[in-house]
């Protein structure tokens, strides 16, 4: 957690500078308080107070857009923080994938439940890049999130007999992740996902 931060906090690029068994999606948070408040471990836990904020957030909010009983809400978020997020007090990507994950998709709920006009494609637009963060992040939980995305939207596709937020959504997603991925092409990024390495 540490040296994936610091490193990125001064200005060194992953894949170029060093490498990693994952996207650096991971390292963003951390990387910025760093920047903020230097490398030190309380910065790591300071980040971790974030993370761990934004995921009860995104989890109440998922609740929400799906019209539970608030105070089922407010009994579900007591469980999602006893039960998850305490235990996650420390900056770890298997964490950050999932809070990434769960952001992504309230963006997305929202985009389908609640949202009109120019609003659906900024939520759209939410959805793909904390998706694809998630996947940046890494690629086993990352790629189950963009398939459940998939799923949600060619689900609505098929109810609302309209393919347009499936094809925002996969549009922006292609978009961002081209933006990420072309200038580390460069670099030996193939590392990310073992290519070249046994028994790959």
């Amino acid at each position: 957690s540490w040296e994936g931060a610091y490193r990125i906090s001064i200005g060194q690029m992953p894949f170029r500078d060093f490498s990693l068994p994952m996207g650096y999606g991971y390292w963003l948070i951390p990387a910025l308080f760093f920047k903020l408040f230097g490398p030190f471990m309380y910065s790591l836990i300071k980040a971790e107070v974030l993370i761990n904020l934004i995921s009860i957030v995104a989890f109440r909010t998922i609740l929400s857009l799906l019209k539970v009983k608030p105070e089922i809400i407010l009994f579900s978020v007591l469980v999602f923080c006893l039960s998850y997020v305490s235990k996650n007090f420390w900056p770890w990507y298997n964490h950050s994938v999932v809070v990434f994950e769960l952001v992504g998709l309230a963006f997305l709920l929202a985009a389908i439940l609640k949202s009109s006009s120019w609003k659906t494609w900024l939520y759209l637009t939410g959805a793909a890049f904390f998706i694809f963060l998630s996947f940046f992040t890494k690629q086993d939980v990352g790629g189950m999130a963009i398939l459940i995305a998939f799923a949600i939207l060619l689900y609505d596709a098929l109810i609302t007999k309209s393919a347009r937020k499936l094809l925002i959504y996969t549009a922006t997603l292609i978009l961002i992740s081209i933006l990420f991925i072309v200038p580390l092409l460069q670099y030996d990024f193939a590392y990310w996902f073992n290519h070249g390495q046994p028994p790959h």
